[in-house]
This record gives structure tokens, C-alpha cells and sequence, in this order.
């Protein structure tokens, strides 16, 4: 990002996020346990506060993928790391559609269903959401590597 205006304050406030939710995290680990030992006949608990960490853990691991890719900038942003970079955001988000799809299972659904073929087929917006921007990391990840083929042809050209 050339762009250091913008950039900057987005830098500081993914590094705050991800700090705070390092730092959440912990604690769901610490606070987490007695609840789920205490809560072992109710399925249901279980399942959400189990959904929830690994909702945690998804959006901690996107974000510092985020600062990895915004710290790589000042160099050259198209690299292949970056690459990898989005396409692990890609599953991660892809990851955190399929948990929305298995709380709901257990759960219930909450919210709009988008499709709905039958009692346990749906769609809801939540997880068309991850789906779509999951599909936009991908198609990031393959814009990256082609911008860096390109790069590298032209390298060898004189």
C-alpha cells in the first residue's frame, strides 16, 4: 500500500483487534473449561461455546494473516506468501461458513434462511457471507499469482 495515510490507522487497528482478541481468546480457554465440564449433559451449550472458540480462533489467525500481508507491502505486495496468504483466508472463512452450518444443525436456525430445500439443507445470510468472501479471497489469491507471472516475465524481458 502506497498509501500510508490509510494505511497506518488500518495497520493499528487490526494490530488492536487482534491484540484483544488474543487476549479473549485466552481467557474463553481459561473460563471455557469449568463451563464445558460443568455443562456436559446439554449438547447444545457444548456445541455454541465450541463454535465460538473456533469462530475465535478463525478471525485470530485471518487477522494476523491480514498484518502479514500489510507489513509485506512496502517492498512488493505481489509475492508468493501473500498468495498462500489469501487462500488461507479463503478456507478459514470457508471453515467458519461450514461452523455456522453445524450450529445451526444443532441448534436451530436463527436468522434469514437464504435456501432451503429441506429440514437440514439451507443457506442462511451468515453463511453466504463467508461463502462469497471466501470466494473473494480466492480469487484474490489467483489475481496475486498472475500479477506475479506477469512480473516475473517481464523481469526476464529486456
Amino acid at each position: 500500500m502506497k498509501n500510508n495515510l490509510a494505511k497506518r490507522p488500518l495497520t493499528t487497528l487490526i494490530t488492536i483487534i487482534t491484540f484483544v482478541l488474543g487476549v479473549a481468546l485466552i481467557i474463553s480457554v481459561f473460563a471455557g473449561i469449568p463451563y464445558i465440564l460443568e455443562n456436559l449433559s446439554n449438547f447444545n451449550n457444548i456445541t455454541s461455546a465450541l463454535s465460538f472458540f473456533i469462530l475465535g480462533i478463525t478471525f485470530f489467525i485471518i487477522l494476523i494473516l491480514l498484518l502479514e500481508i500489510a507489513s509485506s507491502s512496502k517492498n512488493s505486495i505481489f509475492i508468493s506468501e501473500n498468495v498462500k496468504r489469501f487462500r488461507f483466508i479463503g478456507y478459514m472463512l470457508f471453515v467458519n461458513g461450514i461452523n455456522e452450518y453445524i450450529t445451526m444443525l444443532v441448534n436451530g436456525v436463527s436468522g434469514i434462511r437464504i435456501f432451503d430445500l429441506a429440514p437440514e439443507i439451507f443457506i442462511t445470510l451468515g453463511m453466504a457471507v463467508y461463502f462469497i468472501v471466501a470466494l473473494i479471497c480466492f480469487v484474490i489469491s489467483d489475481s496475486f499469482d498472475e500479477a506475479i507471472r506477469i512480473k516475473e516475465d517481464n523481469n526476464l524481458t529486456i
